[in-house]
């Protein structure tokens, strides 16, 4: 394996807890368990992302900070959908 797949396969790797959370909630909270893979295949994106830079640090800082706004915006739906089920309004 080539040093430059290390780091997209560490961050591919990382997506699996979004997944796992996933499945957890598919059940009682199918909106959470939806936002949860949306937020597994951004960072699935992500590292094909940095696996297409290679090692061009402009490419790989543009992938960064797409992935970065991608999963930190979802996390805030996700908070934003938490809080809205916690004060008993629309879900």
């Amino acid at each position: 394996m080539t040093d430059g797949l290390l780091l997209p396969l560490i961050v591919a790797a990382s997506s699996l807890p979004a997944f796992l959370a996933a499945r957890a909630f598919a059940r009682d909270r199918r909106r959470l368990a939806t936002l949860m893979r949306l937020i597994g295949f951004a960072i699935l994106a992500g590292a094909i992302g940095l696996a297409w830079a290679g090692g061009d640090r402009t490419r790989m800082l543009a992938v960064a900070v797409v992935l970065a706004l991608a999963v930190n915006g979802l996390g805030l739906v996700v908070l934003v959908d938490a809080l809205r089920r916690r004060r008993g309004g629309p879900r």
